[in-house]
Order: structure tokens, then C-alpha cells, then sequence
């Protein structure tokens, strides 16, 4: 009898706890294989005026993991591990080696999260790929854009700022042109700077109104809702930004245009613009 047991127990295969525990090894691995992409990113976030905040999203990604660690395990526990597992990693790990080698940030950055993604997906099946879809797809907000996308972004975003100040303040009776990125206002001549455009903005909400929608709102139509949101209230919060400057240029001179009350008025953008999400989100609830 004792005998017959000792043999089921061989033949039952890991203990459960033993299997949970290297699933999770194999999720960590992916993390530290990929660290020299992370390297790459860095000093791509460190070099840019507007990617600064790239550290924060995999410390976020990791927040939003913990509080749904209860069913993360759930998923490990129950799921079946896919048969094409593995080679869904290595194609993404073969990606990412290739994008790292030509020290192309961007497709690094894709790697990085294509990596991760196919290690969730061959350690826990589709059950733990849709429990970590939102944390997992998150990290694409660290993965910087191509720097001619991101020229005509900037290009763009400052055109509307510039059209649509120069459209509220005539309408309220200031004198103001605009050439490019100057205006032309009586005794004064400004200049619009990149950090006026909103991309900034945008960059830095986006991932707050991800997340925001993911802890605040339920169902996919109002969190998109929210999400997309973040373009408009960044161009309105800039927008604001240069008339409130303009108005002040006019009254009391271009003290108002540089130093740290100019500057305090990014920051004043973006506070503005969490109140805003977190505002519409709650409607939206």
C-alpha cells in the first residue's frame, strides 16, 4: 500500500506550489533579459525634453500588477501553458536582440514589451495574457516614437495652439498676429516655445488617464472616452496657457513670459489637466 502511494506521488508530476513558483521565475527572467534594452531607453528618456517620465511607467505597470495579484495567481495556478509558448518568445526575443544591436530606441522599446508580452502568454495561456492585457499594454506609454513622428506632432499641436489663441484674444479685442511661432503683440514680440505645443502635456497625461480610466471607470466605451480625452484637454490647458502669457505680456510686461512664474505655468497645465480627467471620470462612472 505505502509503496503504491509513493508511486502516484512520483507520477503526479511538481507540486503546484513548485510550479507557481517557476512560472513566476520565468516572468522575472524576461524582466532581466531585457534590461539592456531598458539601458537603451534610458538614455533615450534621459536625452529627450518630453520622454522624462518613461521611469515611471514600468513602476506603474508593476503598481497596477499588485493589485490584481489575487487573480494574477488565480491565473498562474489554473492556467495551461501553450504549446507555441516558447517560440512566440524567442521570435519576440530574436526582435528584440535585432532592434537592440541597431540601437534603434523605438523598436527596442516594442521588443521590450512584445518580450514580456509572449512570456506572459507561454507561462499562463490566454487567461494570464487577459488578466495583465492593461499592465502588460501599458508599457507601450514607455516606448518613445519615431523622432519625425514626433516632429510633426510638435509641429502640429503648436500650429492649433498658436491658431486658436490668436483667434480668443482678437476675439476679445487684443492686437495680435502671428508669423510661425512669434506673435506680435503692440511693443512686444513673443515666441511659442515647444514646450507651449502640448506634446508635452499630452505625453504626460496619456498615461494618467490610463490609468485613471482603469481604476475610475468601467466599461470599454468610457474609458476610451477618457483616454482620448487627454488630446483636447492638453491643447485647451495650453492653449490657456499662452493667452493667460499674452494677457500678462500686454499688461505688465515681458516679465511674464520667462523665468519661474512662465514655467510654473506647465506645471499649472498639468494639475489642471488631472483635475479635469479625474473630474470627467467620475461623471462618466
Amino acid at each position: 500500500m505505502n509503496t503504491s502511494r509513493a508511486l502516484d506521488t512520483r507520477l503526479a508530476g511538481p507540486a503546484p506550489g513548485f510550479e507557481l513558483g517557476l512560472r513566476v521565475a520565468c516572468l522575472v527572467m524576461s524582466l532581466l533579459a531585457s534590461l539592456p534594452s531598458l539601458q537603451l531607453l534610458s538614455y533615450v528618456w534621459m536625452s529627450s525634453d518630453y520622454l522624462a517620465h518613461g521611469y515611471l511607467i514600468p513602476v506603474t505597470s508593476a503598481a497596477l500588477i499588485w493589485l490584481r495579484r489575487e487573480q494574477v495567481r488565480a491565473s498562474l495556478q489554473s492556467a495551461a501553458s501553450p504549446v507555441l509558448g516558447p517560440f512566440v518568445v524567442l521570435a519576440a526575443a530574436v526582435f528584440q536582440a535585432g532592434a537592440l544591436l541597431a540601437e534603434a530606441g523605438t523598436f527596442a522599446g516594442i521588443g521590450v514589451v512584445a518580450t514580456i508580452a509572449a512570456t506572459v502568454y507561454a507561462v499562463g495561456g490566454r487567461q494570464l495574457s487577459r488578466t495583465l492585457a492593461v499592465p502588460v499594454g501599458f508599457l507601450l506609454l514607455m516606448v518613445p516614437p519615431p523622432v519625425f513622428l514626433q516632429d510633426q506632432l510638435l509641429f502640429r499641436l503648436k500650429e492649433v495652439v498658436i491658431h486658436v489663441s490668436v483667434g480668443l484674444l482678437q476675439a476679445f479685442g487684443y492686437s495680435i498676429a502671428a508669423t510661425g511661432n512669434r506673435l506680435f503683440v503692440p511693443g512686444h514680440e513673443l515666441f511659442v516655445a515647444n514646450a507651449c505645443s502640448g506634446l508635452t502635456s499630452i505625453v504626460t497625461l496619456l498615461p494618467l488617464g490610463v490609468v485613471v480610466a482603469y481604476l475610475l471607470s468601467h466599461g470599454v466605451w468610457r474609458r476610451l472616452v477618457l483616454v482620448g480625452s487627454v488630446v483636447p484637454i492638453a491643447v485647451a490647458g495650453n492653449t490657456l496657457r499662452v493667452v493667460i502669457t499674452v494677457v500678462l505680456v500686454s499688461w505688465r510686461g515681458m516679465a511674464y513670459a520667462e523665468g519661474l512664474l512662465h514655467e510654473s505655468f506647465g506645471l499649472a497645465t498639468f494639475i489642471s489637466g488631472t483635475i479635469v480627467l479625474v473630474a470627467l471620470a467620475r461623471v462618466l462612472r
